[in-house]
């Protein structure tokens, strides 16, 4: 292993070990399950009967036992009994070798300063990582949540950030107004771009204030504008994060192809006329016994073009039937348009049927050679019948991810959500972003500036209050008091230097307490944009982590994941917080003032 890969895998263990999950494996199994349930199943808690009845009945994860098994384990590890609960979380694994959790609590229960046993929990953590991406509701459960942070964290911090600059140059369009009452109108365009949202509304909130801004302050307007151009574009996958988990069709597509111990058949059968739910459909009816019905929706999809995994599943349903010779013909076409282990095992197995054990030695060597993972776990589930004796190959983890975001046309009532933000049409919403950005760059090319604010002394100055402007935004009396001191007498120059000394107070204090209020925008409210939106950005969304971690339902088996992310969450917001503080507080440059 990589040693950089292995160092950050030992940095998320000790997260893990110091920042434990709670353990609420005692909610409702139909949580994790809506099919059967282990209470009302004719099996019980015996390892061996369990493993015995996942191979007969082809399934390759049967989570409400394992999550029983963990928290056995689990219940163990608190009473010291280590070795018992290590036992438990491997019978866990092997029932269900894509549930994060087991290895999770294994990396726990072995985690030592020791090197070797470090090296074996980061090991074990590593299986989790790549457990956890190959479960699909848990990878896609945990993106979702991810994006759903982000957009309300870049939204959020956005509002924040446009009406701090608003406020910061508020005093100074009033000052023009009472010079210049014409420019009342400026506020036009803001009441106009009410109307066509939320959104376009905050953003006609800064362009009255548009002449008052430095280069670096539009230059993060202009970011903003492009990023929320962008965030309209893929509002849509807010609506398939949010209601994924509600789509019974998806729901049972995933179940099926991840084999999991469920029985939510009639609804993929009922609701789904896809490719995917056709093929998903046909997977489940083998399982099930129906191979005819199998074979004819297999070769439905035939017609459709050929698929290396069709004519692998449609041989299986033939080894069911007994028709050998026909299976063993679609194996031999499966190959030729993809090598697959799955079909090398498979013709493994038909060989040792016929005796021809070189033949099924040699076949079984190819399968490994391709993938030795999927060999070992089809020879953990070995058995007499056709579901455990011939492996079929189900859609993948991306598969199943492309599927997901394929269907999200469908959430149409969904996309009404994005009337929050904007009363008009993606297309046209984009469209009118575009033309504020080149109506502010054209305002920003062809009209002069107005009023400004002396950084020293916070006098509001214009063209027309004084005949001549000095630079670096200082006024005239400033300007003297630094440079031109005999063109002042003593009284008015300590006069001025007193009043400059009273506005830095009143500034620092103003910046200290907007930082404590809302780090970043204190930076924002005196001129430090870039700086002040990056922390304030992080802050906001290490908040909506938190809360999203605690209220957003996940499936019973994530609780220790969500317990991460919500402890990694609240030492971000911790950590942020304080850099925007200690930065404030232990240095207040006066060149910011």
């Amino acid at each position: 292993m990589n040693k950089g890969l292995r160092f950050v895998i030992i940095f998320i263990l000790s997260i893990c070990i110091f920042f434990p999950g709670k353990t609420a494996f005692t909610k409702d199994i139909k949580a994790t399950s809506p099919g059967d349930n282990p209470k009302n199943s004719e099996l019980n808690l015996n390892f061996h009967e369990l493993a015995e009845y996942r191979a007969e009945r082809g399934i390759r994860n049967m989570e409400p036992y394992s999550i029983i098994l963990t928290e056995k384990g689990l219940k163990a590890y608190n009473e010291h009994k280590e070795e018992e609960a290590i036992k438990f979380f491997r019978e866990a694994i092997e029932l269900s070798p894509d549930l994060p959790s087991p290895y999770l609590y294994l990396a726990r229960a072995n985690f030592s300063l020791y090197p070797k046993k470090l090296y074996i929990a980061s090991d074990y953590l590593q299986d989790a990582l790549k457990a956890f991406y190959g479960n699909f509701w848990w990878s896609f459960q945990t993106a979702g949540i991810f994006f759903i942070t982000l957009f309300l964290a870049f939204h959020v911090s956005m509002l924040v950030f446009f009406i701090i600059l608003a406020a910061s140059k508020s005093r100074l369009y009033i000052h023009d107004i009472i010079e210049d009452r014409r420019k009342i109108f400026l506020l036009l365009p803001s009441v106009i771009l009410v109307f066509f949202g939320p959104i376009f509304g905050v953003i006609g909130l800064i362009l009255p204030f548009w002449l008052y801004m430095k280069r670096k302050e539009k230059i993060m307007i202009y970011c903003a504008i492009g990023l929320l151009a962008v965030m309209v574009m893929i509002f849509p996958l807010l609506s398939l994060f949010l209601s994924a988990s509600q789509d019974k069709t998806l729901r049972g597509i995933v179940k099926m192809n991840e084999g999991i111990y469920t029985a939510e058949l009639q609804e993929v059968g009922s609701n789904g006329n896809s490719y995917e739910s056709i093929f998903t459909l046909a997977l489940e009816l083998k399982k099930r016994g129906n191979y005819n019905e199998a074979i004819k929706m297999y070769k439905e999809l035939l017609v459709q073009g050929s698929d290396a995994r069709i004519y692998n599943n449609l041989a299986n349903c033939y080894v069911g039937l007994g028709d050998y010779n026909t299976a063993l013909e679609y194996y031999k076409k499966a190959l030729k348009l993809k090598k697959m282990s799955s079909t090398y095992y498979n013709l493994s197995q038909l060989h040792r049927e016929f005796l021809n054990f070189d033949d099924a030695e040699k076949y079984y060597r190819d399968a490994i050679k391709i993938d030795p993972q999927k060999v070992t776990y089809y020879n953990s589930v070995r058995g007499t019948s056709v579901n455990s004796m011939v492996m079929d190959e189900p859609l993948s983890e991306n598969e199943l991810r492309r599927v997901a975001f394929k269907r999200y046309p469908a959430y149409e009532s969904l996309m009404h959500s994005g009337k929050m933000l904007s009363f008009t049409s993606r297309g046209f919403s984009f469209f009118l972003l575009l033309l504020l950005s080149l109506t502010l760059y054209i305002f920003n090319r062809y009209f002069s500036y107005g009023a400004y604010r002396c950084k020293r002394c916070g006098v509001i100055n214009c063209s027309k209050c004084e005949n001549r402007i000095s630079h670096e935004d200082v006024c005239v009396t400033c300007f003297k008091t630094l440079v031109k001191v005999s063109e002042l007498s003593p009284k008015d120059r300590i006069k001025r230097i007193l009043d400059i000394q009273r506005h830095m107070d009143n500034m620092n204090r103003r910046l200290k307490i907007l930082t404590l209020i809302c780090p970043g925008s204190g930076h924002i409210y005196f001129g430090k944009s870039a700086f002040g939106s990056m922390i304030l950005l992080l802050f906001v969304f290490f908040v909506f982590s938190i809360l999203l971690w605690f209220y957003i339902p996940t499936p019973v088996s994530m609780d220790q994941v969500a317990s991460f992310f919500r402890w990694t969450s609240f030492a971000g917001l911790i950590l942020v917080y304080g850099v925007a503080v200690m930065n404030v507080f232990r240095r207040i440059p006066g060149k910011w003032l």
